[in-house]
């Protein structure tokens, strides 16, 4: 996670096309959420998206295409469109710091 005076950065991380990674993927097999993992997801699909033209990437691990790249903006947290791929896919978590945001506005 990377914080700076504006934004919170998390979900870059090794083998996604954005530069330097703010984590690690396996860290965030470790988070534990108590927010069921569907209503992170629909308050996820809800947010801002700001759409980024690039060459194309491809999921990490399968190799499949990813068509579109950009990033969430939901408060002071920004995170990859990719992230929501993976969190979907895979078993891991958010960010606590991530987790306590969405509680404080409800989500849970």
């Amino acid at each position: 996670m990377k914080n700076s005076n504006e934004h919170i950065l998390f979900g870059y991380w090794d083998g996604m096309p954005y530069g330097d990674a703010t984590d690690k993927f396996e860290d965030f097999k470790k988070f534990k959420n108590t927010i069921p993992k569907e209503k992170i997801i629909a308050h996820i699909k809800s947010c801002e998206v700001w759409y980024c033209p690039m060459v194309e990437h491809h999921d990490m691990f399968t190799g499949e295409v990813i068509k579109e790249a950009g990033k969430y903006k939901d408060g002071r947290f920004w995170f990859p469109t990719d992230f929501l791929r993976y969190y979907e896919i895979y078993d891991i978590g958010i960010p606590p710091e991530y987790e306590e945001y969405l509680k404080s506005i409800g989500v849970g």
